[in-house]
């Protein structure tokens, strides 16, 4: 009798988070159990559960980054198969699918994000201008992005006159990556997310052509990765380091979208 009491008792304290539902209120209009299934089906559905998560102080942001090598290794060596990064904006919950995909859009792997919400599409292509690699930013049928009637590719210009090493490729990127992110995504989004989620994407993407570079004889690809230098082991340089120097690359990113 004991036992029944208190299974009655805590089914009617678990009534009172249905407050959404006109029914609590009036003894002649009990609860149904396709009500209560509905209603917790939905309050489920409305919890954000991503592969990853970008949410907390920027040292936590910066310890679960760290963490996510297995992440971008399963996208690089699964060529289709999509990830999704959740994060806020304005108090909203948004959530974006990376994916590295090989399609008719270019000849080597490459960056495909989807806006969960309106299913707005974006693939990374490398490109070449002037002198320097570039980042294009194209739609599903391989036309430039334009905003604020500027094409969105940008060039990974070298801002020294001294010789860059594959790290100090990389780094610029990443920043150069996170720029045109910020536009596409909207400028409203916390410069210190789009810094996570471009050093996720964007080493995803070299990690993809590095690896496709082994195997493939991509004239483009061989010339990128001799100009860059860039192995699988600059890709895990980052993962690799501690929280701290992960939060500096951060503000290192946010100093340079700032400045643009």
């Amino acid at each position: 009798m004991k036992s029944y009491k208190k299974t009655r008792r805590q089914f009617l304290l678990s009534l009172g988070s249905l407050a959404a539902l006109p029914i609590i209120s009036k003894c002649t209009n009990p609860v149904t159990p396709e009500q209560i299934n509905s209603y917790l089906n939905s309050r489920s559905s409305n919890n954000p559960n991503p592969d990853l998560l970008i949410s907390g102080s920027e040292t936590q942001i910066a310890d679960k980054i760290k963490r996510q090598f297995p992440l971008i290794e399963s996208l690089a060596k699964n060529i289709g198969t999509a990830k999704s990064i959740g994060y806020y904006d304005g108090g909203d919950y948004k959530e974006l699918t990376i994916s590295i995909v090989k399609d008719k859009l270019a000849s080597y792997p490459h960056l495909k994000i989807v806006k969960k919400e309106t299913n707005e599409t974006v693939h990374i292509l490398f490109g070449m201008k002037g002198i320097y690699p570039s980042i294009k930013f194209v739609d599903d049928n391989g036309n430039l992005i334009v905003r604020n009637n500027q094409g969105m590719e940008f060039a990974l210009k070298k801002t020294e006159s001294r010789k860059y090493s594959s790290i100090d490729w990389l780094n610029l990127g990443i920043k150069v990556f996170a720029f045109g992110l910020l536009i596409w995504l909207g400028a409203s989004i916390l410069k210190y997310v789009i810094s996570a989620i471009a050093f996720i994407s964007f080493n995803a993407l070299v990690l993809g052509i590095v690896i496709a570079g082994l195997s493939l004889i991509i004239p483009f690809i061989k010339w990128l990765l001799n100009t860059t230098g860039w192995t699988v082991n600059d890709v895990k340089y980052w993962f690799n380091r501690t929280i701290n120097e992960i939060v500096r690359l951060f503000m290192d990113i946010q100093n340079y979208l700032l400045q643009r």
